[in-house]
């Protein structure tokens, strides 16, 4: 079964899988900076839920196989950083969900370092690209081919349209499986506010070094049908979202 659109009804369905997925990443655990399991698991709940939240509204969310994985992406031109996002989203609510320490982590050290990467690496391209900000899938559906559902139609209309795709992992051993979809490293940078610092690894995948030689690279136009070709999905998809 294709990817399809989650609805802004199943926000919480979506956010509960990227919770599962995520339990154990380093860089969630750095910023809940939690000493119970049972609050962690509270605070990454609602972090998730707000994230997916935003991501319905500013950018697009594909689940696959009845939420047996979920991809979190943002267009060019989008993000959810402004007040709007964040107050739909309640992502002001993790201002009095984390503690000191984990409200400067997330606001004053990880939002900043992953805004000022981004547009170190892309440059003049930043705002001309596609950021797949999370993907995660369900332990018990790992190895089936739900990562290449959930990100297939978006590589397919960047190698289409001749863009740039930014992501992070925080886990070495996933480069080489991005690398298999045509991802190259080109930073790591550090989470410093504990005793051991926390990498992220960078990666982009350029479209150009995919296109054969009879194929031209497209302008970057709305064009809604580019991604609902390759999407199972009742819903529209809003041409802001779309290059």
């Amino acid at each position: 079964m294709a990817a399809q659109r989650v609805k802004a009804k199943d926000y919480r369905k979506a956010a509960s899988v990227l919770v599962e997925a995520f339990y154990d990443d380093p860089v969630c655990l750095y910023l809940c900076h939690c000493s119970y399991d049972q609050q962690y698991r509270k605070v990454l709940q609602g972090m998730m839920e707000y994230i997916v939240y935003a991501h319905i509204m500013r950018g697009i969310v594909l689940q696959v196989d009845d939420f047996s994985g979920v991809s979190l992406w943002m267009g060019p031109g989008n993000n959810m950083d402004d007040w709007y996002s964040i107050v739909r989203s309640g992502m002001w609510r993790l201002n009095y969900q984390l503690d000191s320490e984990g409200r400067q982590r997330f606001f004053r050290e990880f939002l900043p370092i992953l805004h000022d990467t981004k547009a170190e690496i892309l440059q003049q391209r930043d705002d001309s690209s596609w950021y797949l900000v999370y993907v995660g899938i369900k332990r018990n559906s790992q190895g089936k081919g739900c990562l290449r559902k959930l990100i297939q139609p978006i590589m397919d209309v960047c190698s289409q349209q001749n863009l740039p795709i930014y992501l992070e992992s925080s886990h070495p051993h996933n480069r080489a499986i991005y690398e298999h979809f045509g991802f190259a490293l080109k930073k790591t940078i550090y989470l410093k506010r504990d005793t051991s610092q926390i990498p992220l690894e960078i990666m982009v995948r350029e479209a150009d070094t995919l296109l054969t030689s009879d194929t031209k690279p497209k302008n970057s136009t709305s064009n809604p049908a580019s991604i609902s070709d390759n999407v199972n999905s009742t819903a529209s998809i809003p041409a802001a979202y779309v290059c």
